[in-house]
């Protein structure tokens, strides 16, 4: 047999190579933010990565690229183990100008081969601002707060018109770092210590704040305990900015006991101690019954527990619902939410030292 013939022999008996598929996926883009679905059909069951390119395709130095991972369920537009394989993520509060903005998305392959382009890249977003609903706007003291709290510019400031946050009261100046905070022995859940308050932050509000638990202070489970409760950290951070050099933090105002702030529970109206009065319901006086013990009158007359003529305005003795913009962006919650107030210089003296971070062991 001759060499040639050897040769040619080898290559017929050698496997066929197995054609290598790149991703596939759909990306669509809307004012409620980016979402689609992506899959290596080389490995259907794998969750794979997605990158995001906003104003610009990959490798233009002018575009911003945010990593996802295509790991949600979705409700529909899909078929089979792709309804596996969603994704979803928030636009640049800066490019919601009003003006069109494009945003390409890629599927990264799971065995090395080229990442590819997603069906409907690059899709195209038209959205005005949003609006301003903090109960408050918190002044951003300088640049170094900005980097303290790892804050973008480009994700996280919107501009406004100056008229659009005129009227929001001003809250407590954002002047240092952020204070994060877990109980000794635990990974969650995690605080952000503000303004003398615990604030839950929750698990899908860490990528969007940037907030890295590895920082948080270790404190005693019952320092923590003993702090008032204020709302929770919002889902994502929202700054603003008018024509001026001023930048705020759109928040909750943080309800003290007795706060007038009008996005605070009112105070329950206090009680005599009178068993015969109560601030609400049918009333009936210990000692009127007729001859045979029957209750002979009630101030309501209504066995559905209505208040009647003499009640308490039930419209008034709950917290007063804060304004809310779009859920996808805004994450503001209903209410103040709070369960107390700071005690005083004193008592603010000796959580200092609390939130002191120690040295894990």
């Amino acid at each position: 047999m001759t060499r040639s013939a050897l040769v040619l022999g080898l290559i017929a008996l050698a496997p066929t190579a197995v054609s290598a598929a790149g991703p596939v996926g759909v990306v669509t883009a809307d004012c409620s933010g980016v979402s689609g679905w992506a899959q290596d059909p080389d490995t259907p069951p794998t969750t794979i990565d997605v990158h995001l390119y906003f104003d610009g395709p990959a490798g233009d130095p002018a575009a911003t690229g945010v990593p996802l991972t295509a790991n949600r369920p979705l409700d529909g537009g899909c078929r089979g183990e792709q309804c596996q394989h969603g994704f979803r993520g928030a636009l640049p509060l800066s490019r919601l100008d009003g003006q069109p903005h494009a945003v390409h998305a890629y599927g990264i392959d799971t065995n090395g081969d080229p990442n590819l382009e997603l069906s409907g890249s690059p899709a195209v977003y038209t959205c005005p601002p949003l609006p301003v609903v903090g109960n408050v706007k918190r002044h951003i003291a300088g640049p170094s707060i900005l980097d303290q709290w790892h804050f973008s510019t480009y994700f996280d400031l919107m501009k406004v018109a100056d008229l659009a946050i005129a009227g929001t009261p001003i809250g407590a100046t954002v002047a240092g770092p952020p204070q994060l905070a877990l109980a000794e022995g635990t990974t969650e859940p995690l605080w952000l210590i503000d303004q003398g308050f615990r604030r839950l932050v929750a698990p899908d509000s860490l990528g969007a704040w940037r907030f890295d638990p590895a920082t948080a202070a270790i404190m005693p489970a019952d320092a923590i305990a003993g702090l008032p409760e204020g709302t929770p950290v919002a889902a994502r951070p929202i700054l603003v900015q008018g024509t001026g050099d001023e930048v705020w933090l759109l928040d909750e105002h943080q309800c003290g006991v007795g706060d007038a702030n009008p996005a605070c529970p009112e105070p329950m109206a206090p009680t005599t101690g009178d068993p015969g009065e109560t601030t609400g319901g049918s009333t009936t006086a210990p000692d009127e019954s007729d001859s045979d013990g029957a209750p002979t009158s009630s101030s309501s007359g209504d066995e559905t527990g209505s208040s009647g003529e003499t009640g308490v305005d039930l419209s008034t003795s709950g917290a007063t619902a804060s304004e809310t913009g779009e859920p996808e962006a805004s994450g503001e919650g209903e209410g103040c939410g709070c369960r107390g107030a700071p005690q005083g210089p004193a008592w603010l003296l000796v959580l200092l030292p609390l939130l002191r971070p120690r040295r894990r062991p």
